[in-house]
């Protein structure tokens, strides 16, 4: 339309002082899904109105992090400017609720697990948020020292271990007894001494689910029994699970766990919350605050000023 001349874009753009981690920004709760509604309201009442909604990656360190807003009209600057105000002013007055998510310790985390197994609250997820390399062990390491049982943490990526077992040729049945995880940088925190027998082994198979590649398709993945009914998944990469059916890949029915300890932030809310498989969910991150953490504050930012922002800075206003 632009190049046949009958649209004109004419953009207004807001940034209200407000930042936020990742794991906070699912819209399937609110305030974030009134924002999203909000945005499609004005789109469907006024023709050629396109609003976009950037919820701003707090983690890249860059004056331009935060939350944005985007009002394009076919030659309407009134216009443009009236909505992005409306769009920026209504995330202000509510910007408390942005931050309303708990996100709880490693130890809290498990020790609500507990709780919520005893009073018949599964399944459970447990999910680490803050795991970028995918190599972490704090919550395998928390499952253990608290000796939760029946769950099925996946995945903990160990490139080395996977290759170790495929040169020995690893089969279902074989004793296991290695150190796994960590290792990669102090985020990931320190190996995790597994002890039990090999589960499951799949991959290089090409195998296909749904029309889609399996996630275990070309490459080994292992699982281990251990502990009280317990199974960990070792995978070669970070592997954030979305959805409990994708086990069925790899050979195992998640419906026979009563806890699944999993690497994602808001991704897996589809595939858990909205499909009403999971009974509790439980969001967790490490004592010690790597990137990914909720506490910005903790940071080590050199291009962003956090001071500027929303509920970091002191008297802070807008507009």
């Amino acid at each position: 339309r632009c190049a046949r001349g009958d649209y004109k874009p004419t953009t207004a753009t807001r940034k209200p002082p407000m930042i936020t981690p990742s794991v906070l920004q699912w819209t399937g709760q609110s305030p974030w899904m009134d924002m999203v509604q909000r945005a499609l309201v004005w789109e469907a009442r006024l023709p050629d109105v396109y609003v976009s909604f950037y919820y701003g990656f707090a983690f890249m360190d860059s004056a331009e992090a935060g939350m944005t807003f985007q009002v394009m009209t076919n030659g309407d600057p009134e216009l443009a400017n009236k909505i992005a105000d409306d769009m920026a002013l209504t995330a202000w007055r509510r910007r408390e609720e942005f931050y309303a998510t708990k996100v709880l310790s490693m130890k809290e985390g498990v020790a609500k697990a507990k709780e919520a197994m005893k009073a018949g609250k599964t399944p459970i997820v447990l999910a680490d948020h803050s795991d970028r390399s995918g190599a972490a062990t704090w919550l395998l390491r928390e499952v253990i020292g608290q000796k939760l049982s029946n769950t099925l943490i996946a995945t903990v990526a160990d490139k080395d271990v996977i290759e170790a077992l495929r040169k020995k040729g690893v089969k279902v049945g074989d004793k296991f007894d290695m150190m796994v995880g960590g290792k990669l940088d102090v985020s990931a925190g320190e190996p995790v001494r597994i002890v039990g027998t090999v589960n499951t082994v799949s991959g290089g198979s090409g195998g296909r689910r749904d029309g889609r590649v399996s996630a275990a398709a070309s490459q080994l993945w292992v699982s281990v029994k251990f502990g009280d009914g317990n199974v960990l998944v070792i995978s070669p990469y970070l592997h954030q699970n979305t959805e409990p059916d994708a086990f069925l890949d790899i050979g195992i029915n998640p419906d026979s766990f009563k806890a699944i300890a999993i690497k994602s932030r808001v991704h897996f809310r589809r595939g858990y919350y909205d499909s009403g498989y999971a009974k509790t969910i439980l969001l967790v991150e490490p004592d010690q605050p790597f990137v990914g953490t909720v506490r910005l504050d903790a940071l080590d930012y050199k291009h962003l000023d956090l001071k500027k922002f929303y509920p970091y800075g002191k008297n802070i206003s807008y507009p």
